[in-house]
């Protein structure tokens, strides 16, 4: 058997078995690319203020606003609050794991999330995204059938760019493989649209692949740390971020806890070009006083993770303790972010989100019309023969 048959046959297995998984990930994952976009879009109105505010009004104090949020939702305690730069933009609160809450920092009215039902919608899409909605979820059989899927969209598109180059390359031969032509039909424009979707796709796909087999596999996410000579965190999500804590000075006796408002406005004066800052979670006045106060305050960038950077503040003076920004992470936890993002196309903002989902698209094509050659191949053909 030639190279050429050991690749297609290869290429043609491994469609046939992975394909219909693909084709599930492709339609899920375009869908939960466009989250944030899809929820923003459902509280348009909400997480707006009534009219512009001016420059004379001065948001209540953040411990006035939280009785009054209280009082409203009766038994619900604030656990966190976000503010915004833009002056049109409602706060956002959350009340225990209730929210979010548009929050008019003025008045201290607020009104509720329209996206929750959306919301609901994209998780039961990630669930089918990332182990066919399997109740067992992370230690299902099938996140391994996801996972193995993602191996094999690998093998395709290698064993699909080799097969794509035609057998003798001459000035004529690249035409049809790059461009659609609309006068064929059956085979040929089966053909016709499976190479030219996966020529001009595969670069994004391949890409879309390979983070998704480090997002995968276990061994996938540590061998991006061992890349780059580091101990593999032991968490795979939000939890290997995390840094020890700083220890808080302990205040002269007798000295209370400065008001939020003080805390935030530090923050603010420390980064000029913020655009939210958040209070993750609200003091506990039963927790130790000495705990520092978790903020986390976005900056201009369009990927989440570098935009964002988680701020430790002195409870009892407001300044700033720790603050830990994205360019100051080890090079294996900067790789292994951007792995996530480059997944969704999230890395590079909405222009990658658009990019990432129009290769995904011309993936389902490439489902479809493998299985249609497929089936030209094995039964067309048989019928062919036998008539």
């Amino acid at each position: 058997m030639t190279l050429r048959k050991s690749f297609f046959w290869c290429h043609l297995v491994a469609g046939l078995i992975a394909g219909p998984i693909i084709a599930i990930m492709s339609v899920t994952g375009i869908a939960i690319a466009f989250e944030e976009e899809i929820l923003r879009w459902h509280d348009r109105r909400e997480s707006r203020l009534e009219g512009i505010p001016g420059k004379e009004r001065v948001p209540l104090p953040i411990a006035e606003l939280t009785r009054k949020i209280e009082a409203d939702h009766a038994g619900g305690k604030v656990s966190s609050i976000a503010m915004f730069s833009d002056p049109g933009r409602a706060w956002e609160v959350h009340l225990g794991d209730d929210g979010p809450f548009y929050l008019d920092p003025f008045t201290g009215d607020t009104r509720a999330s329209r996206a929750h039902r959306a919301h609901e919608i994209i998780h039961k899409l990630e669930e089918w995204h990332r182990w066919l909605g399997a109740d067992e979820g992370q230690t299902s059989m099938a996140r391994i059938v996801t996972g193995v899927s993602n191996l094999a969209l690998v093998a395709l598109c290698v064993t699909g760019l080799y097969l794509w180059f035609p057998r003798q390359w001459t000035w004529r031969a690249p035409p049809p493989l790059l461009l659609l032509k609309t006068g064929f039909k059956g085979r040929a424009r089966d053909f016709n649209w499976h190479n030219v979707c996966g020529f001009w796709a595969q670069p994004v796909v391949l890409v879309l692949a390979l983070t998704a087999v480090a997002i995968s596999f276990e061994w996938g996410h540590r061998l991006v740390f061992i890349l780059a000579g580091e101990e593999p965190p032991k968490s795979r999500n939000y939890g290997m971020m995390a840094v020890p804590p700083p220890s808080v000075p302990a205040p002269a006796p007798g000295t209370t806890p400065v008001p939020l408002d003080t805390c935030f406005a530090h923050i603010a004066a420390a980064f000029p070009n913020w655009e939210s800052i958040t209070l993750e979670s609200m003091p506990d006045p039963a927790g130790s006083p000495l705990e520092p106060l978790e903020f986390g305050v976005t900056v201009p960038d369009h990927m989440p993770s570098r935009a964002y950077i988680p701020v430790k503040s002195h409870p009892f003076t407001g300044e700033i303790l720790q603050q830990v920004p994205f360019q100051d992470r080890s090079v294996g936890l900067q790789a292994r972010v951007w792995i996530r993002f480059l997944h969704t196309g999230g890395a590079f903002g909405l222009p990658g989100k658009i990019i990432a989902s129009l290769a995904t698209a011309a993936l389902l094509v490439l489902v479809w019309t493998g299985f249609a050659l497929s089936w030209h191949r094995f039964f067309r053909r048989a019928r062919t023969q036998a008539a």
